[in-house]
């Protein structure tokens, strides 16, 4: 055995710790891959996050920063495949835009009415299940989809799961393209239009296919959307304490993102443009937004993230947008 002040034991320690990655991507995420080759790129991508944790934890530890990052999921990506494989978001909001004029007219009456500090809509009651969009890019179907529940929650006391795979399949008239991407526009316009049946009777798949909501009659319509001032944080508060949960584009581009486990996220490099990845913002507090994902349990806080409220982190309070009942 070699003794421990030796660049070869050193080399043998790190050996055993990638073997105890590779173990660990194969069983508690279910990982396969279609060669060695892809499976070396893996680990050494894994290898080079692994480092990175380290670091950034440690400057947790110091009280350097606010949040943590752990081994997920997406560990073992290239940040290429991790922007070819889920951020498809299409960025598209024009500044005009008819949605605007709609929220000015359905929120006057509620702009001077009073907010408490914190919202939490999960703790009123409002949660979703955890869902995964796996290597499909249908976070724009996820958000609104949640949105119109969340609405139909708020509004009746009802409870039911809608279907995003709806809109996957089903809004490509909109502007959509399936797994390839698509806009919170595009997915609102379709719900409005030809309402959501459930997820029960329209479940999710991970890829696109035929619509088949024609024969679905039970339906939850709104009767349109509306889209917040762009980059208005005061808006978003008022908007979430008064009307409800919201549909919101974010930039989810940094490794930190990717690798996000807990605390108040607050990357300077996450800047407000660019945004990529949609998201349901679901509360807030003074110091912080909350907000549910679908990247499953593993990821966050239990699906869920808290962002830094007062500078526009991420670019959450660009493309704010909600359902009218």
């Amino acid at each position: 055995r070699p003794p421990r002040s030796s660049g070869l034991y050193a080399r043998v320690s790190w050996c055993r710790q990638l073997e105890r990655s590779r173990v660990r991507i194969q069983t508690i995420f279910d990982k396969a891959y279609d060669s060695h080759r892809d499976e070396m790129a893996a680990l050494s991508q894994w290898r080079r996050n692994l480092k990175l944790i380290a670091e950034h934890n440690k400057r947790f530890l110091a009280g350097e920063i606010s949040y943590t990052l752990h081994l997920n999921q997406f560990a073992d990506w290239h940040p290429e495949e991790y922007f070819k494989k889920i951020l498809k978001l299409f960025d598209t909001i024009p500044l005009l835009d008819p949605a605007l004029d709609i929220h000015r007219s359905h929120y006057r009456h509620l702009a001077n009415k009073a907010i408490p500090d914190r919202v939490d809509w999960s703790a009123k009651g409002f949660k979703p299940k955890l869902e995964e969009q796996w290597q499909c890019g249908a976070c724009y179907a996820f958000a609104v989809a949640h949105a119109v529940q969340a609405q139909l929650y708020k509004k009746h006391g009802l409870w039911g799961e809608l279907s995003p795979q709806q809109i996957v399949d089903c809004s490509a008239a909109d502007g959509n393209e399936g797994c390839d991407g698509g806009s919170l526009r595009g997915a609102f316009r379709y719900a409005a239009r030809s309402g959501l049946v459930s997820e029960q009777y329209y479940p999710y798949t991970g890829k696109k296919g035929h619509c088949k909501s024609s024969g679905l009659l039970a339906r939850t319509k709104p009767k349109n959307w509306a889209m917040l001032p762009f980059g208005d944080e005061d808006a978003m508060e008022k908007a979430l304490a008064t009307i409800g949960p919201l549909a919101v584009g974010v930039n989810a581009s940094p490794f930190t993102f990717q690798l996000y486990r807990s605390g108040v996220y607050d990357d300077p490099f996450c800047v407000p443009w660019a945004l990529n990845h949609a998201m349901l913002l679901v509360g807030y507090t003074p110091d912080y937004w909350i907000l549910l994902n679908w990247w499953g349990k593993k990821w966050g806080e239990d699906g869920y993230m808290r962002i830094r409220r007062g500078y526009n982190r991420c670019g959450v309070a660009n493309m704010a947008a909600y359902v009218v009942l």
